[in-house]
């Protein structure tokens, strides 16, 4: 289970602290994340998830995103891409995804008849964290 630091609150870290926070909790890179986004498991997930939760790939292009942004370029600024709102939404939903899996695991909703992962596990997956990260999906 991954641990995602609540103190100091996200909204009171300057940008460089948001961007350290981000570096710790995520275990995917920018790499795995592309490789996902061409999988058979996201394109599973793209056909049972609701658009409203995390519209089509959107998820995984901003923290791929995030993740290629260095520390000196963090910016709380409406330019295109609010490298701190976005950080802050990604560690809020990691917060209530991973408090999910932690209480009711994974769930029984397969994405393939394969039964390797779960709808869960791969929500989590489109926003950084694998909480399974001894699997190859790659």
């Amino acid at each position: 289970m991954v641990e995602i630091p609540s103190v100091p609150p996200d909204d009171e870290l300057s940008p460089q602290q948001l961007y350290d926070r981000v570096e710790q909790v995520t275990n995917l890179d920018a790499d795995e994340l592309r490789a996902f986004k061409q999988s058979d498991y996201n394109a599973a997930y793209l056909e049972v998830a609701s658009d409203a939760a995390q519209p089509g790939d959107e998820p995984l292009d901003d923290v791929i995103r995030l993740l290629e942004t260095p520390a000196s370029e963090y910016r709380d600024v409406d330019d295109g891409f609010n490298e701190v709102k976005e950080g802050r939404e990604l560690l809020s939903f990691q917060r209530r995804t991973q408090a999910q899996i932690e209480s009711q695991g994974l769930g029984e909703n397969y994405l393939t008849d394969l039964e390797v992962m779960q709808v869960r596990e791969a929500a989590s997956i489109r926003w950084g964290i694998d909480p399974d990260d001894e699997r190859e999906w790659v």
